[in-house]
């Protein structure tokens, strides 16, 4: 049960202003309205003095509190880490708004577990770029840290650390991963806003998973990010929340990498009829479930009826090579962090990995650990080629449209992590092989949430960009949003219109 209400919240602020004096700003708690679902940039417009930031860091602590055994978004929670630092009230563009970092972004003194329990009592010593240059100075509040699977590695969220994230529109399917934890809780309204990443589909999965907006950034392109357009560099830092406005603010505050100069605030559709390309099969040639072919089909319908010229994308670009190419580069990662991992965790030399690894992970890292030199080169020679040819499209298009998965969100167990590696990797090829392709050629791209399934879940398109072309994306996502108002949808468990009792 929640550990407050409206009248714990008064005793908190007073607590806080006499423990560091505010010149009174706490005397008097004022209502900031939260006791209806808003969005990062509402909230943080209402925020005036600490009193402001504390309620609305207490209420999404108590919206947490109502649902996280719903959905199993968060695996730990910061409250008073969170209540102070909003009493401090930052500085910035969302300065008081409460969020979630994914917990594979280290902070100093809170734990990273990468959703693995070899990780599972390790706290970070140091904190990672994007949070000291972004989300630090962004003024954004951390009320916990949210779910992923282990290290990040596939297209659901069901560590075996912490169990399955749920998805709010249907609890029996998957958030998507691997901002699975992220995405539950800002689908379910506990905060507007959340950190994720992407490295192969990792925002824009849960993004249409949950029914969300979700913008992978051009690599090099965000905060903290370095000088490399290596296509074998594949993360990129962003954020996930329920409205194009959020994101195109959040976009613009946390960008400043060294590849791009910074693009204007986008705030609103653009008269500019576009060139469009639509690409719905996949890399072999097959088409996805037949209600991401309606959504996608239906899509172009209204692109076409806007005036944009639309057309269906050649995708002989794509080499039959790519799938395997990326998995490559992604068994290799896993390699990797296998060995970070049991350096960080301190995991005896004669300790059996089972206790400590997921099937999927190791046998990733297996295969991984067993290319050659000569198998790493002739595929990363093929990617950069592929990276290329991708970024030359746009030479035709301004924007290429594809499915983000090969079907609606999947139900859980359908990618547990205990499958083995070789019947995992076939169900992710099939279900989530659409995304990779844009993190090889660094690419911007953001899934939207277009349509719904004939039973309720959500499906999403991804609209990809040239390099450094957030702001065409961001203003033909407000144009879609004006059309299809997806922030007005509710799934099943949703907090966001819950108030604080009294």
């Amino acid at each position: 049960m929640p550990d407050f209400n409206r009248r714990r919240f008064l005793e908190s602020a007073a607590l806080l202003a006499a423990a560091a004096p505010l010149s009174g700003c706490l005397d008097t708690v004022r209502s900031t309205g939260t006791g209806h679902w808003r969005d990062a940039v509402s909230q943080a417009s209402s925020v005036h003095d600490p009193a402001d930031a504390l309620e609305l860091v207490n209420l999404a602590i108590y919206r947490l509190q109502e649902v996280n055994g719903q959905i199993n978004a968060v695996t730990f929670t910061d409250f008073d880490s969170a209540r102070r630092q909003a009493v401090a009230l930052p500085n910035g563009r969302f300065a008081g708004v409460p969020t979630l970092i994914k917990d594979n972004l280290m902070v100093a003194g809170k734990p990273y577990t990468q959703g693995s329990r070899s990780l599972a009592e390790y706290v970070a010593t140091q904190s990672d770029p994007f949070y000291t240059s972004a989300i630090g100075p962004m003024g954004l509040v951390p009320i916990g840290r949210s779910s992923l699977p282990e290290f990040g590695l596939t297209a659901t969220t069901e560590p075996v650390l912490s169990g399955a994230a749920r998805n709010p529109w249907n609890t029996g399917h998957s958030t998507g991963g691997s901002s699975g934890g992220s995405a539950a809780a800002v689908a379910a309204g506990v905060v507007a806003i959340a950190h994720a990443n992407d490295g192969g589909g990792s925002i824009r999965i849960p993004a249409s998973a949950c029914g969300l907006v979700g913008l992978k950034p051009s690599r090099g392109r965000m905060a903290g990010d370095d000088d490399s357009d290596a296509a074998t560099d594949l993360g990129v830092q962003g954020f996930l929340t329920r409205t194009v406005r959020d994101t195109a603010a959040a976009f613009h505050a946390a960008q400043g990498g060294p590849l791009y100069p910074a693009a204007d605030l986008v705030t609103g559709a653009s008269s500019q009829r576009l060139r469009i390309g639509g690409r719905l099969t996949r890399a072999d040639g097959s088409l996805p479930d037949p209600e991401v072919v309606r959504v996608f089909e239906e899509t172009m319908a209204i692109l076409s009826r806007r005036g944009h010229r639309v057309s269906e994308a050649d995708a002989s670009f794509v080499p039959a090579t790519m799938v395997g190419d990326f998995m490559t580069l992604w068994t290799l990662g896993a390699a990797d962090r296998l060995q970070r991992a049991r350096s960080l965790g301190e995991i005896p030399a004669d300790g059996d990995l089972a206790d400590y690894f997921e099937p999927l992970m190791l046998g990733m890292a297996e295969r991984g650990a067993a290319l050659t030199d000569a198998d790493r080169d002739a595929a990363f020679g093929r990617l950069a080629a592929f990276s290329a040819a991708y970024r030359e499209q746009f030479q035709t298009y301004d924007v290429q449209v594809t499915p983000v998965l090969g079907a609606p969100p999947a139900p859980i167990g359908y990618l547990s992590p205990r499958i083995p590696f070789e019947e995992q990797q076939a169900r992710l090829t099939d279900y989530a092989g659409f995304t990779g392709a844009e993190n090889v050629a660094g690419l911007p791209a953001i899934s939207l949430p277009v349509g719904m399934s004939s039973d309720g879940l959500p499906i999403g398109l991804q609209f990809i960009g040239a390099p450094g072309a957030e702001p065409v994306l961001l203003a033909l996502a407000f144009e879609l949003e004006n059309e299809l108002n997806w922030a007005g949808r509710r799934p099943s468990v949703w907090v966001g219109d819950m108030e604080l009792p009294e």
